[in-house]
């Protein structure tokens, strides 16, 4: 478990400060230290590279007993690239060079530098980070390395790129392998090219879509490669130590806009296929990310794990600061929360960014967890009690694993590609998405997210949403066959289906949907009401629609909400499972508006599936502004339960099914309180117990 934080962005903080700080750090609870180690910095002047800096960061990280996490900050790179290796400016979508600058928030180095597609600026930066690891990766404290911070690559690209003629050769290269040749491009296409120099990327929105997806996805494959040589190069000079990456969000929450396409810096998903882990940055006050959004940023990390690492690698310390805006300070128990939560998602390292408030830019006086907006001392006060914590259940809190799910929600890149070549902006599909994951988190259901190239989850579901799914390929038109032959419920929206993933057009009657089910929609309606209202087995459930609807055919299954046109929701048989369509949006105006209807019908639909929950909330009562919201596993055979109060709730009222837990009390790890367990109907197991100091508890049973 490590529990760090990040120090040091050359040449800040000034060397007076580090062995003060070290040891302070190490007094507050933290057990390790982050480091970025940077291109321009290291290596001003080319092939000369200075540590002294870093060397003595290193000794005093020993000294103070704290970890090291290496951050390779291979992307800011040297003011000499362009010289030293003429030609490997990035070209915009307009055509342009791209003249590299410093970035606002880092005091020296270039952004965002050479196109790595360019062999000699991928052969600089791997002589960097060569150069790095094997001086490192020796030291007796190295806890592992962070390869590629926030997968940053376009920063200030002022355009969709790259259009350089490596990119653009890398692009058709791929286009080969994905479709053999040119002719087999040409029947995916349906166009006659005549050679491979006559296909073009897509260049803005509003074109054609297949250009424009295929090019976007290419962007997103380009950066999976890229984090992929990173930790191959790392890897192989180092593998004892874990290499990992983390993005500036979950991969699911980059919907681009303007010139960044979507899940442009990389798929973490892919990611996790070679690395050792993934991670994610999260500033809850700055960013307004309330328990349920931070918590569904974990559970999309995790899904895209696989059992691997899962990072925190960037969580708020001290108030955000941008310019001369002032934002909300961090208060202790806030920051706790973050934390605790964090670890009831399995994550296994948490870094905080930063120690000392910052002092270059349009950063300067934030982010500090020591920082001076009048709340470190509580903050390091809290850490110290956690960090205690920590220590005393290491291998509890190591050998911890969340609970499985039978619930997924599919993650359809295709569908953020398709989107943003029509608007410039996948927010739409993105919105959709994560609408029914917070719902999930809302409702305290434990799911998986399934990326539409990992689909081999399916086999442990028994529920998949798809949120706005408006592309399939084949490979997820077969996975949904099999899945609902087997028994699966899948619940979809509007058009599923619609278009394949070069961006082409089907008729209602020949979708998959409409194939498996018999059901079709009648075509695309205007909107004369923002809200539907359905009847679940007898209950009304009033949600919200967006965009448009699009009516169903009726005569198959059952009619939930009716539209003169035909049904707008309705559920039918397909194989040994079933269908409930809607022929409208539910997840992406939920996403607008919360409303607990939606988060009703979710939990119906998961019901109706059969899956049974582990824990039943009775009180308190949901309501859009305040839940309660729970995680649980199992560590070393023994049931974990964390439980996270809202500043209104005075207590719960929990049942959990019956031989949940072998023992009757349970302890509290932070504030050590015991908590008795009462049966209750059918032989489940009851607690009742008041909101704790902390609002939150991490309840563990006997060993």
């Amino acid at each position: 478990m490590n529990l760090g934080v990040q120090y040091y962005r050359a040449p800040f903080p000034d060397g007076k400060y580090w062995d003060d700080d070290l040891r302070r750090m190490r007094d507050a609870g933290l057990n390790t230290v982050q480091l970025w180690v940077l291109w321009a910095w290291v290596e001003a002047k080319p092939g000369r590279y200075v540590f002294d800096d870093y060397d003595r960061l290193m000794e005093l990280a020993g000294k103070h007993g704290l970890g090291l996490v290496i951050s390779t900050i291979a992307e800011i790179q040297p003011y000499w690239i362009h010289r030293e290796v003429p030609g490997s400016e990035m070209i915009n979508n307009s055509g342009h060079r791209i003249v590299s600058l410093n970035r606002n928030e880092c005091h020296f180095g270039l952004t965002p530098g050479g196109c790595t597609d360019h062999p000699q600026v991928w052969e600089r930066m791997s002589a960097f980070l060569k150069t790095v690891v094997t001086r490192y990766r020796d030291l007796p404290n190295l806890r592992g390395w962070d390869c590629w911070n926030e997968t940053r690559w376009n920063v200030d690209a002022e355009g969709i790129v790259c259009h350089c003629p490596h990119t653009l050769a890398a692009f058709r290269q791929w286009l080969g392998r994905l479709y053999g040749d040119l002719d087999g491009l040409n029947r995916a296409w349906k166009r006659r090219y005549g050679q491979w120099d006559e296909v073009l990327p897509g260049k803005s929105p509003g074109h054609t879509y297949t250009e424009m997806m295929a090019f976007s996805h290419f962007l997103t494959v380009r950066a999976n490669q890229h984090g992929q040589n990173r930790y191959d190069l790392m890897k192989g000079l180092d593998p004892r130590h874990p290499v990992t990456l983390h993005g500036g969000c979950p991969c699911t929450e980059m919907a681009g806009g303007g010139t960044l396409t979507p899940i442009d810096r990389g798929n973490d998903w892919a990611f996790a296929d070679h690395l050792d882990g993934v991670g994610c940055s999260s500033f809850p006050k700055w960013c307004g990310i309330d328990d349920a959004d931070f918590g569904m940023r974990l559970d999309l990390v995790k899904s895209a794990a696989r059992g691997k690492s899962v990072w925190l690698s960037e969580l708020q310390g001290g108030r955000a600061s941008q310019g001369f805006e002032v934002h909300k300070p961090v208060d202790a128990l806030s920051q706790q929360r973050w934390l605790w939560n964090g670890l009831a998602c399995g994550a296994d390292t948490i870094l905080f960014w930063c120690w000392r408030d910052e002092v270059f830019g349009c950063e300067s006086g934030g982010y500090g967890l020591s920082g001076l907006d009048g709340l470190a001392e509580e903050r390091l006060a809290a850490m110290r009690v956690t960090g205690n914590v920590v220590e005393q259940h290491r291998s509890l809190l190591d050998a911890y694993q969340p609970a499985p799910a039978t619930v997924g929600v599919l993650f359809s890149p295709q569908s953020y590609y398709l989107q943003f070549s029509q608007t410039g902006n996948g927010g739409p599909a993105a919105a959709a998405f994560h609408g029914y994951c917070r719902a999930l988190v809302r409702k305290s259901i434990p799911f998986v997210a399934v990326e539409e190239e990992h689909l081999e989850v399916l086999e442990q579901l028994r529920v998949l949403f798809l949120p706005r799914t408006l592309v399939f390929s084949p490979a997820v038109e077969k996975a949904l066959t099999r899945f609902l032959e087997k028994g699966g419920t899948v619940v979809c929206e509007s058009e599923s289906g619609a278009f394949n993933p070069q961006g082409l057009y089907s008729y209602s009657v020949d979708r998959l949907l409409a194939r498996l089910t018999g059901v079709r929609e009648v075509g695309r309606r205007q909107l004369e009401s923002t809200t539907l209202t359905a009847d679940l087995d007898g209950l009304p459930c009033e949600m919200g629609l967006a965009q448009w609807i699009t009516p169903l055919e009726t005569g198959h299954g059952t009619v939930h909400a009716s539209h003169r046109d035909g049904a707008l929701l309705l559920s039918c048989p397909a194989g040994k499972g079933q269908v409930v369509y809607c022929g409208g949006y539910l997840g992406e105006a939920y996403r607008q508006q919360q409303t607990t209807g939606f988060e009703d019908f979710v939990a119906w639909v998961v019901r109706k599936a059969g899956v049974t929950h582990d824990i039943e909330i009775f009180l308190p009562h949901p309501d859009p502004t305040a839940f309660l919201y729970t995680k649980h596993g199992v560590s070393q055979n023994r049931r974990v339960v964390f439980v996270f109060f809202q500043e209104k709730h005075n207590e719960a009222y929990l049942r959990f099914r019956p031989g949940f837990f072998r023992k009757p009390v349970l302890t509290d790890l932070i504030s050590g309180t015991e908590y008795a367990l009462t049966p209750g109907p059918d032989g489940a197991t009851e607690l009742r117990m008041t909101c704790p100091a902390w609002r939150f508890a991490a309840l563990v049973e006997p060993a």
